[in-house]
């Protein structure tokens, strides 16, 4: 079997010498490759708006309007506007931003392409924009087919320095909130420019913005791999790193960095070449071969040979054979799972743990003390009520299992939230309701939490506060109720979203 698909792999590779060899003769080669490189580039630019009268160039068909925390209670206050400055032709937001009523934001906001339609920036490397602000942080929102919910959004923030600058964006700056997805750049419905997060006067110009990409973005290549990746050469059988590589993780595209195939996908055929019976969806482009004969494997981003799909050879139930040269490939092993922080106080801690180390996607729980004024306090100096701290459980999770609502939502689903510094028998400020959120997503989340409660009709004692220095307690406090085998006292389930 082997030594068959020897004899057939090299008189192909003769096949392909002798063809290049004619082309090459005919003086078409130089032809050849100037069309592979064109169809590989990203394009440099795609406009969203330069606020000019015309139309023509806006390729997105664009529409501003003024969004304000308004429409979540808050108070902040401002406007958009069309003006000229500086000889420009600009779009100006200008107001107030409030962090009163669980506010926090004002933005000008653009939907991408028609309504409920998905914009494909997929190609594109991030967001350009020219601004003009008075030195304050702003950042840009996008939205995607996966943002349902007001609150949810993928930010990059970005300093203005009072003075005309071009800001660069990569995507790959863009965080999720309140979201377990990355940003699908294939799916944006709307761009926005955005102040966010605390008091200040807004002032700022915006002169151009843009989807920019980088023809220069493609990792330099050895010779080698420019005339397998570029030129469409293949690679001596057998050679290649990846032929007998069968770790776990993920293959890809050399040139872009797209991803290509699982190692699920990979297998022993033989043959000399990497394998795989399967690609990501999307990932890989078929055509016909210059040999009018075989049919040519591309990554679908940037037009890198990758090298042929064979249908019909029955070595795998998929009965498929993407036949790769190792020399176009990059191979990333599993990442490490990410994790999150949050930290609830709920009245004695024992409790509390309790139900959040049961919460599927938890990783670990630790008790102890934030909130108050003293280091490294004691649980004797704890319990006078004098150090302002709270009975606290610091949860680290993994995000993609489970989100920060959810926990939030167990925390107030275990405990008498509308109880002011006690719970049950447990009397004083250390045994206060608590949120005490580490970033802004946070803050949010629980204040939406709290409103939806209050719309319940409960009257919720629960407060919303930065998180301080967290002070892991005593290890007798760690993990108590499963050490002592007994059950919490004051802490019980009880559904209430």
């Amino acid at each position: 079997m082997r030594m068959k698909l020897r004899e057939s792999l090299s008189i192909s590779r003769l096949f392909i010498f002798l063809f290049l060899v004619g082309a090459l003769l005919k003086g078409s080669m130089t032809d050849r490759s100037c069309t592979i490189r064109a169809a590989g580039r990203r394009p440099k630019t795609m406009l969203i708006d330069d606020f000019s009268s015309g139309i023509s160039n806006k390729r997105t068909g664009t529409k501003w309007e003024f969004v304000t925390d308004r429409v979540m209670g808050g108070v902040s206050t401002g406007r958009v506007e069309f003006k000229e400055q500086d000889g420009r032709s600009c779009l100006y937001l200008t107001g107030y931003v409030s962090t009163k009523n669980n506010g926090g934001f004002i933005q000008a906001r653009a939907h991408l392409g028609s309504e409920n339609r998905n914009y494909d920036a997929h190609t594109l490397t991030g967001v350009r924009l020219y601004v003009k602000g008075n030195k304050e942080p702003y950042a840009i929102h996008l939205r995607t087919k996966d943002t349902q919910l007001p609150w949810q959004f993928y930010q990059a923030q970005f300093q203005t320095n009072g003075k005309w600058q071009e800001i660069r964006i990569p995507f790959s700056l863009f965080k999720p909130y309140s979201l377990k997805s990355s940003l699908d750049t294939k799916a944006l419905r709307s761009i926005a420019i955005v102040a966010i997060g605390r008091e200040f006067n807004v002032d700022i110009f915006i002169d151009e913005i843009a989807f920019y990409g980088d023809e220069n973005m493609y990792k330099k290549l050895t010779p080698e791999e420019e005339w397998v990746i570029v030129h469409k050469g293949t690679e001596a059988p057998f050679t290649g790193k990846y032929d007998d590589h069968f770790e776990k993780g993920v293959y890809v595209c050399k040139r872009c960095g797209a991803k290509l195939f699982d190692s699920s996908s990979k297998f022993s055929s033989g043959c000399g070449w990497p394998s795989f019976d399967d690609q990501i969806k999307g990932s890989v482009r078929r055509q016909r071969d210059s040999d009018g004969v075989r049919t040519e494997i591309v990554c679908a981003d940037c037009g890198a040979h990758l090298g042929h799909v064979f249908v019909g050879e029955r070595l795998t139930r998929k009965n498929m054979r993407y036949c790769v040269n190792s020399v176009s490939l990059d191979f990333i092993p599993p990442e490490e799972p990410r994790t999150e922080r949050a930290i609830f106080a709920s009245g004695c801690f024992w409790g509390t743990e309790y139900h959040f180390q049961r919460a599927r996607g938890v990783i670990s729980t630790t008790v102890g003390y934030t909130g108050g004024h003293a280091d490294n306090p004691t649980y004797k100096q704890v319990c006078t009520d004098k150090t302002g701290h709270a009975e606290s459980v610091e949860v680290v999770y993994d995000p993609s299992k489970i989100t920060y609502e959810q926990l939030a939502k167990l925390f107030f689903e275990t405990h008498d939230f509308t109880q002011l510094n006690r719970q049950g028998p447990d009397v004083g400020k250390q045994y206060r309701s608590a949120l005490f959120y580490l970033d802004e997503q946070q803050k949010q989340i629980a204040a939406k939490l709290v409103e939806v409660l209050k719309q319940k009709g409960y009257d919720v004692k629960t407060e919303i506060t930065p998180a301080e220095k967290f002070w892991p307690a005593e290890e007798y406090h760690q993990d108590y109720y499963n050490k002592s085998g007994k059950f919490p006292y004051c802490h019980i389930y009880k559904k209430v979203f």
